[in-house]
């Protein structure tokens, strides 16, 4: 069987300039796990759920680190 005959023609897009709120909207609504990311009408990239979960999880901890530090006393870096 050819790619062509199973793949999807209306991909999920966003631009690079989009903001990562709006890719998860995206991925949410079209009930999707890839979007794939273009510039200029060319596509340069694909951002996965997984790059969104790391993404959004590193952020996590670094404010929870931030919350910690607060509450200790611990002056900013």
């Amino acid at each position: 069987m050819r790619v062509a005959d199973i793949m999807k023609r209306d991909a999920a897009t966003c631009s690079t300039e989009d903001l990562l709120p709006l890719v998860m909207a995206i991925m949410t609504e079209r009930r999707t796990r890839h979007v794939l990311v273009t510039d200029g009408g060319a596509t340069v990239g694909v951002v996965s759920i997984g790059d969104v979960v790391k993404h959004r999880l590193d952020e996590a901890l670094r404010n929870e680190q931030a919350l910690h530090e607060y509450i200790a006393g611990t002056p900013y870096h």
